[in-house]
């Protein structure tokens, strides 16, 4: 019954079909036809396109688009960089922040593309039978995993946004704190929106391609804001570039590094290498070849060519254009001449600064300056060749106004983010933060008297120079030099006043942060900032940049001809690992910002007679008829932030080592720790008791004081206290110097030298460091700031001791505070002085007493 049905359905179908015209079947078939999906080659055709590098094609309708991969783009390591094109201050990044570089190859796997980086970080000598064994225990990383889209005569497509519009190349957002207890107290991004995230730019050039994501996170119930830079605080915008760049082809040769020179850096271990030290770290720095390799000196075959862009201010480009070509006379020293050469951007330019064939100095205007000039450069991974760099300008910088209201938050610093560090997936990253410094230097200039107007750079020396050290420091960075703290040591505290010997060189680098070099009360002025590379900076040019030998042995030969050289003194080098600007940090006190001179304690000491000079009429200078006090509070808060500085440096030769990094059988090797001379650490000791210690070391600023109001601005400051919390002040600061006095590495530090040259120890120290604290005052009457002074001093010491808990110090140094808090007991043990100084000398003998009763329990 079944067959018959089916044979009768099958001859209905047969004649209905028959019946119908021809050209209803050929329609059929031609709609059949019209479905079939569009090549490859058609599809892009009706996209816009965007050739270069990489080729990417965008759907004009929505947007989505498509990068085409070929054949020579699969397996070959492509240079990759994200950089921060908008950013938000409180996310930790900025117009312009290089957040990392590294090496990615596109490869295939069936019908996906994968986007790799490799491991870099290892070194095989292929001769060697373990080589085979390179890759055992190490991970490439498979960053993202892309389904092809479409494949069409050896052309692959796959999807724009799968590749970039998430996190999988770079980590847009922070990382989160290691403390969980700090999320509660920082700004939360929140988490990515697909949605909202878009696609907002694309261009394209012959050896690079760069695409512009708008990254826009959500956080619907935000704890702490980000600021009023962000106009709504649950919707974040974070605008990241991803760079696709060519990886070099040509003869360049890396350069070996060096502890004693200070280069940026590409790290990587000899797994092959019996040595104990078994490095081989490249530097960083650019191709830079002689035209003319048999002469003296030659032009290069391709020099490192900067472009001023053309929105910086007519009368700063001069400053700038000969800040940038100073650093030719180094280079025509290491046999290179005109090795950089400015030119300036033309209004009707057709090419973009993003273009990494261009060297762009770039201004930008932030409500929240994260730095003032900011110079990074893009490198081989590998190689170290440098390809490509930016320097970033903060408009802020040159208008003097950086956060001047704000540089004492806490009465303990000033704004002192010199060195941010942070976490991208490259690892920590050094920023230069120079302006920072250099806006405060402004400031106290013009509270100094320096200068009147903050835009006459053309006619004021102060002015220029500022300018000109930011920029020559900057271009430094991008010629591959990283800091060099320990530059400050060229001259003598007195001869660094006097241009006709400084002749614009005040330091050995121009590498360093030093203080802004204003002349002592009584003499007259001379550089207040280096305008000219130093001798170290020639020396590491010459280093880095003169030319190879053809012969390795006898290029390694010339290498250790250039690097002996290191202990000639105005060679001093040492970067930020080395310098002692936190508490407890480190260990050489001639490595350190914000210092001067080769006497940097006695150049202190005329600092501070400098802040106390020009406190004097200070009221008379800024306070203005219809004006607010603005200025006057600015002002002060620059001479104490200048004070505070100042008793920061002068702390860290007390328990200090100087460090000498020459090779052993080297031209002036000596003993690699030697420690600082007992009579230099008293003269520190000495300063700080007389300076910032003293009964009477703020007594300059007191008629001050009622006069410090800040500006109102609408419901500004709501609820607050609105006096200047002078107590908190002075007290904050002195604290940030017993932190360093009295850490506990530094207490240690005291007692392990000692076997090896300290003439200075402990117990001297700390009797040194009570008696300027109680000696002067302790039978009679006792101001406010010596009585806060006094009790967090002996607070210090009960925590040291162990009286009441566990100190974390070393025994010896709980020996010697136990005994310091008897011999203070003693000192407060009297009646004198008003009723105030009494009640407070018999709080220290109970608290004492509390705390010696309390151990014997």
């Amino acid at each position: 019954m079944k067959t018959i049905i089916k044979t009768a359905l099958a001859s209905a179908v047969f004649v209905a079909l028959s019946q119908m015209p021809f050209n209803s079947l050929a329609f059929e078939e031609k709609d059949e036809e019209e479905k079939e999906e569009p090549t490859l080659a058609e599809s892009l055709k009706e996209k816009a396109a965007f050739e270069g590098f990489l080729d990417i094609y965008r759907d004009k309708e929505d947007g989505s688009g498509l990068i085409i991969l070929e054949a020579d783009d699969l397996n070959t390591p492509i240079i990759y960089s994200a950089s921060t094109a908008d950013g938000v201050v409180a996310a930790g990044t900025f117009r312009g922040d290089y957040r990392e570089t590294k090496l990615l190859e596109f490869r295939r796997h069936y019908n996906r593309i994968d986007v790799v980086q490799k491991v870099n970080s290892f070194y095989f000598d292929p001769e060697n039978p373990i080589s085979k064994a390179s890759h055992a225990n190490t991970s490439d990383s498979v960053l993202a995993s892309v389904e092809i889209a479409q494949e069409e005569d050896g052309k692959i497509a796959i999807s724009l946004q799968e590749l970039l519009k998430n996190e999988s190349l770079h980590r847009v957002s922070p990382m989160p704190p290691s403390n969980p207890k700090d999320s509660d107290r920082a700004f939360s991004l929140g988490g990515l929106s697909d949605d909202k995230s878009r696609i907002s730019k694309i261009s394209n050039f012959p050896e690079n391609t760069h695409v512009v994501v708008d990254y826009v996170f959500e956080n619907s119930t935000p704890k702490v804001f980000g600021g009023s830079e962000i106009a709504d605080q649950r919707y974040t915008t974070i605008s990241l570039q991803h760079a696709f760049v060519k990886a070099p082809d040509n003869d360049y040769t890396p350069r070996r590094d060096d502890p004693r020179i200070g280069y940026f850096t590409n790290q990587v271990d000899d797994l092959t290498s019996a040595s104990v030290v078994n490095y081989k770290d490249v530097i960083r720095r650019w191709d830079l070849q002689k035209k003319n390799p048999d002469a003296d000196i030659s032009d290069p075959v391709k020099p490192i060519t900067w472009w001023i862009e053309n929105t910086t201010p007519l009368e700063w480009r001069e400053t700038i254009t000969n800040a940038a070509l100073s650093w030719n006379s180094s280079f025509e020293k290491a046999g290179i001449s005109n090795a950089i050469e400015l030119k300036v951007q033309p209004d009707d330019a057709t090419w973009s600064a993003d273009d990494t064939r261009y060297n762009v100095l770039r201004w930008t205007s932030s409500p929240n300056p994260p730095f003032g000039g900011y110079g990074p450069a893009v490198a081989h991974p590998i190689t170290g060749e440098i390809i490509a760099a930016d320097i970033m300008l903060e408009y802020s910088f040159m208008q003097g106004r950086w956060l001047a209201e704000q540089v004492f938050t806490d009465g303990n610093q000033a704004h002192s983010n010199q060195l941010l560090s942070k976490k991208h997936e490259g690892g920590d990253k050094l920023v230069c933060s120079l302006g920072h410094a250099m806006s405060m230097n402004l400031q106290f200039a013009k509270v100094a008297g320096k200068l009147s107007e903050l835009d006459d750079i053309e006619n004021n020396t102060f002015l220029r120079q500022n300018m000109h050290y930011l920029i020559i420091h900057e271009i430094g960075h991008t010629l591959g030099l990283n800091h060099n703290m320990m530059a400050t040591q060229l001259h003598g505290h007195r001869e660094v006043h006097d241009a006709s010997k400084t002749k614009g060189i005040l330091a050995g680098s121009i590498m360093d942060y030093p203080a802004v070099n204003f002349a002592p009360v009584g003499m007259e002025q001379g550089d207040y900032f280096s305008e000219k590379p130093g001798p170290y900076d020639d020396w590491a040019i010459e280093y880095g940049y003169s030319q190879a030998l053809a012969d390795a042995d006898k290029e390694e030969d010339r290498l250790n001809s250039i690097l002996n050289r290191s202990t000639e003194p105005e060679l001093a080098f040492g970067n930020d690992a080395d310098d002692m600007r936190s508490p407890g940090r480190h260990v050489d006190p001639r490595i350190n910002i914000f210092d001067m001179s080769s006497d940097a304690v006695s150049y202190a000491q005329d600092r501070f007679k400098l802040i106390k000079s020009v406190s004097t009429d200070l009221k008379d200078k800024t306070l203005k008829e219809g004006q607010s006090h603005q200025e006057l509070l600015s002002g002060f808060n620059i001479l104490f932030r200048e004070m505070f500085s100042q008793s920061q440096v002068v702390s860290r030769y007390v328990g200090g080592v100087y460090l000498n990094r020459a090779m052993v059988g080297q031209d002036g090797y000596t003993q690699p720790l030697t420690p600082v001379p007992a009579d230099y650490q008293r003269k520190a000791m000495s300063t700080l008791n007389t300076f910032f210690f003293a009964a009477d070391a703020v007594e300059h600023l007191e008629p001050l004081y009622a006069f410090l109001q800040r500006q109102r601005r609408g419901f500004s400051g709501w609820g607050q206290d609105e006096s200047p919390k002078i107590h908190d002040r002075l007290l904050g600061a002195q604290k940030r110097v017993l932190d360093h006095l009295l850490h506990p590495n530094v207490t240690m530090r005291i007692t392990d030298t000692a076997l090896f040259g300290n003439e200075y120890p402990l117990n001297v120290m700390m009797k040194e460091l009570s008696n300027g604290i109680f000696e002067s005052d302790i039978k009679k009457d006792v101001n406010s700031y010596r009585q806060n002074l006094q009790v967090e001093y002996v607070e210090r010491l009960i925590a040291a001791s162990g009286l009441e808990s566990n100190s974390g110090y070393d025994t010896i140094t709980q020996a010697t505070a136990t005994y310091e808090l008897k011999r203070i007991q003693d000192m407060a043990d009297n009646s004198r002085g008003n009723s105030a100084s009494k009640i407070h000398k018999q709080y220290i003998v109970d608290r004492i007493n509390r705390a010696f009763h309390k151990s014997q329990a």
